[in-house]
């Protein structure tokens, strides 16, 4: 893998786990429990997909010897 390529890989998954994180946290808000069900559910979905992505993403980065942790 070239360094561009790792480069935008490591962007990638700093960006992803970032919006993870936003939505994590939106979820844990007050204003959640106050969505219709079906809303929740959707975003309980797209999370549970955010991080199964980020998890790849750390796969992948960790195949070339790069460590990635997503944590707040």
């Amino acid at each position: 893998m070239s360094e561009e390529q790792l480069n935008r890989l490591l962007a990638e998954a700093r960006g992803t786990a970032e919006r993870l994180n936003k939505l994590n946290t939106f979820m844990a808000g007050y204003a959640f429990p106050k969505l219709p069900r079906e809303d929740k559910d959707l975003l309980y979905s797209q999370s549970r997909a955010m991080s199964r992505y980020v998890q790849i993403l750390g796969q992948r980065l960790e195949r070339v010897g790069q460590q990635f942790t997503h944590a707040k």
